[in-house]
């Protein structure tokens, strides 16, 4: 069986859900290529050098190469429709934040569309009404790791994993009270990752100067490879993530399989994976919903700051969370794989 992923190679959800298919794929002793829209970025991945682009090759002799293709954003109606002809099954694992209209009307002629959360799969199901419609939870396939050590009470490692989109939680009610809060407490320490962006200077400026604030309290780092990632969130106590919108929860999923508990909004697919007071502490928030019918927080960043103030003065409860951090990741990947493998035929 030959698979095609038809994705945008950057980083990006899309390419990260890209890559762990294929992976996955592979394994299965499935031949799976991945094609860019565009020409691919470098993930440093073992992907980078065979993506397929179409200053390569054509999408309409990629495409007879496949069996199968899959896209991680809905395609224009007439490369579906060029598809079809072909009779390659076609199927769509759209990013919802990052839906864009037209859309409707191309996720109804798919073979069929993957939900990543629950309420995606409410969304396109109830709303959208697709008669297509499977529930295949995202699995990051990393091993579980739990940590054994108790927190260090004079040394909390804090991590927020500003990666690539993430940036622009960058609001500045939140930067105000973050740095409000480690300026005054000295017993927290801070490490942003962020990636190259039109919002990483400013939030790059703000970080370093508050480190100079805070006896180098609070780093800064740039561009992690995605490889070098899982283990910066082992090397931390706890990940905070005060995210709005998400299409899958990929840093979320990635802390809580290195073993560190997430500090996140109650807001899905969070809710999905982050049970409260067993992996992780949910702040409820108000939630609003854009014209696509997507979740988007109406962040509360105030309860935000006070939940942290808590983990940073009693860090017991650090540790209580780190007894069950891994929950239900075994179930989850079994769901991943027996998806998959049930969805494409694999068995």
């Amino acid at each position: 069986m030959r698979i095609g992923i038809y994705t945008h190679y950057a980083h990006c959800d899309e390419a990260y859900f890209a890559v762990r298919l294929a992976d996955f794929l592979r394994t299965q002793g499935v031949t799976a290529t991945i094609y860019s829209n565009t020409q691919p970025a470098k993930l440093n991945t073992h992907y980078d050098r065979t993506v397929v682009h179409k200053k390569k090759r054509s999408f309409t002799d990629w495409a007879k190469t496949c069996d199968t293709i899959l896209w991680t954003h809905p395609p224009k109606i007439d490369t579906l429709n060029y598809t079809r002809r072909l009779n390659v099954r076609t199927i769509l694992v759209p990013m919802w934040q990052e839906l864009m209209r037209p859309f409707r009307k191309v996720m109804q002629r798919f073979d069929h569309v993957v939900a990543l959360n629950a309420e995606a799969r409410e969304l396109f199901s109830k709303v959208y009404k697709l008669k297509n419609v499977t529930l295949i939870p995202f699995d990051v396939g990393l091993p579980a790791t739990k940590k054994t050590k108790s927190v260090n009470g004079r040394q909390i490692k804090i991590f927020l994993p500003w990666f690539d989109r993430n940036a622009r939680c960058a609001h500045s009610q939140f930067l105000g009270l973050l740095g409000y809060l480690l300026e005054r407490m000295p017993d927290a320490q801070l490490t942003v990752a962020i990636t190259s962006s039109r919002f990483a200077p400013s939030v790059a400026k703000f970080f370093q100067t508050l480190g100079r604030k805070t006896d180098n309290r609070v780093k800064l780092v740039r561009n992690v490879p995605l490889i070098k990632r899982p283990a910066m969130y082992t090397a931390h106590d706890l990940t905070l993530f005060p995210a709005e919108c998400d299409n899958y929860g990929f840093c979320s999923l990635m802390s809580i399989s290195c073993g560190t508990p997430v500090l996140s909004f109650n807001l899905s697919p969070q809710t999905d994976f982050v049970y409260q007071d067993a992996n992780g502490v949910l702040v409820k928030t108000r939630v609003d919903y854009d014209e696509n019918g997507v979740p988007h927080a109406a962040p509360d960043y105030e309860k935000l700051i006070i939940v942290l103030q808590t983990l940073i003065a009693e860090p017991g409860h650090i540790d209580n969370l780190n007894k069950r951090v891994n929950y239900n990741l075994a179930a989850r990947r079994k769901a991943f794989e027996m998806g998959w493998q049930t969805l494409l035929k694999l068995v």
